[in-house]
C-alpha cells in the first residue's frame, strides 16, 4: 500500500506543482510539503483536505484509514497556533513558578532540621520527589510543544505525571494528617469514627490524582475511545479545582499579604493547568471523531 507522503508527491507532480507552489497555496512552508512527502509528519485533516481540492484528488486517495488515524494519533494535539501559544506560556509560567518553592524550601532546610518537626524527613523526601517529577513533565511538556511535537502519547505523560505529583501530594496530607499507626490503633479499639474520616480524607485527596492518571493513561497513550475517559479526566480536573481553592481559603484570609499573593498566584495556575488538561482532552476526542467519520465516508 502506498502512503501518504508517496501519494501526495505523485498527485502534486501530476498536477505540475512544486513543493513550493503548493505550500504557497496552503500558506504553510515548502519545508513543512517536504516533511509531509517525506512521512516525517503529517497535515491536519483539514489541510489534507485543502491539499485534495488544490491537486484534483479525493481523500481517498491521499489517506488511508490506517492513515486517517495517524494524523491524529502523530501530529501535535493542539495545532491551533493561538492556543498552542497559550498552552507554550502556560507550561514556561509554571516551571517559573517552581523556582520560588523551591529556593523557598532551601532557606528553610535548616530551619525545619534544627526544629526536629515531626516526620520533617519523609515530608522532604515526598515534595521533592513531587517536584522533580512536575519538573521533568513541565519541562518536557515545554520542549515539545515549542517544537510543536507534543503528540497525545506525549501530552498524556505531561498529563498523568501531573495527576500522579497530586496523588503523591494528596497521600502526603493524609498520612501526616492520619498516621498509619493511628488508623491501625482506631481498627483494634474498634474506633470507627476516626477510621472512616481517614479512609474517607484518602478518598478526598487520592482518588482524583489517580482516577486522572488512570483516564489519561487509557484515552492519550492506550488510545481507547470510550467515552468514559475523557470523562474521568474531566470529573479529575474538576475535584482537583475544587480541592484546590477549599485548601486556599484558609491560607488567603490567615496569612501575610505577600504569602497570600504566592499562594493566590499558584492558586490561579493550579486552575489554569486543569482547565487546559480538559481542553486538550477533548480537543483530541474531537480530533479522532472527524478522522473516523472521514474514514466512514
Amino acid at each position: 500500500m502506498v502512503e501518504f507522503g508517496e501519494q501526495l508527491r505523485r498527485a502534486r507532480e501530476a498536477k505540475g506543482m512544486t513543493q513550493q507552489s503548493l505550500a504557497e497555496q496552503l500558506y504553510v512552508t515548502r519545508q513543512s510539503v517536504s516533511r509531509w512527502e517525506c512521512g516525517d509528519r503529517y497535515p491536519d485533516l483539514l489541510t489534507t483536505t485543502k491539499i485534495a481540492q488544490i491537486l484534483d484528488v479525493s481523500l481517498d486517495d491521499l489517506l488511508s484509514g490506517k492513515e486517517m488515524e495517524k494524523v491524529v494519533e502523530r501530529n501535535p494535539v493542539v495545532e491551533n497556533k493561538t492556543a498552542n501559544s497559550i498552552m507554550t506560556a502556560l507550561y514556561a509560567t509554571v516551571l517559573l513558578s517552581m523556582i520560588i518553592p523551591i529556593l523557598d524550601a532551601l532557606l528553610r532546610h535548616q530551619a525545619f532540621a534544627d526544629s526536629n518537626m515531626p516526620g520533617y524527613d519523609t515530608y522532604v523526601i515526598i515534595h521533592v520527589s513531587v517536584i522533580i517529577l512536575e519538573l521533568f513533565s513541565f519541562t518536557f511538556g515545554l520542549v515539545n510543544a515549542i517544537k510543536g511535537s507534543l503528540s497525545p502519547k506525549r501530552m498524556g505523560a505531561v498529563i498523568g505525571a501531573y495527576f500522579a505529583a497530586n496523588c503523591i501530594t494528596g497521600a502526603e496530607s493524609v498520612i501526616r494528617s492520619f498516621p498509619p499507626e493511628a488508623i491501625a490503633r482506631n481498627l483494634i479499639n474498634g474506633n470507627t469514627g476516626d477510621t472512616l474520616k481517614a479512609f474517607f480524607m484518602i478518598a478526598l485527596l487520592m482518588l482524583p490524582g489517580i482516577t486522572g492518571a488512570a483516564g489519561t493513561f487509557f484515552c492519550f497513550i492506550r488510545n481507547k475511545n470510550r467515552s468514559v475517559w475523557p470523562v474521568l479526566i474531566a470529573l479529575a480536573s474538576v475535584a482537583g479545582i475544587s480541592l484546590s481553592i477549599t485548601g486556599k481559603l484558609n491560607i488567603l484570609t490567615n496569612y501575610s499579604e505577600h504569602f497570600t499573593m504566592n499562594q493566590t498566584v499558584s492558586l490561579i495556575l493550579t486552575i489554569a493547568v486543569y482547565a487546559l488538561i480538559i481542553y486538550q482532552t477533548f480537543t483530541l476526542q474531537i480530533k479522532r471523531k472527524k478522522a473516523k467519520e472521514t474514514v466512514n465516508k
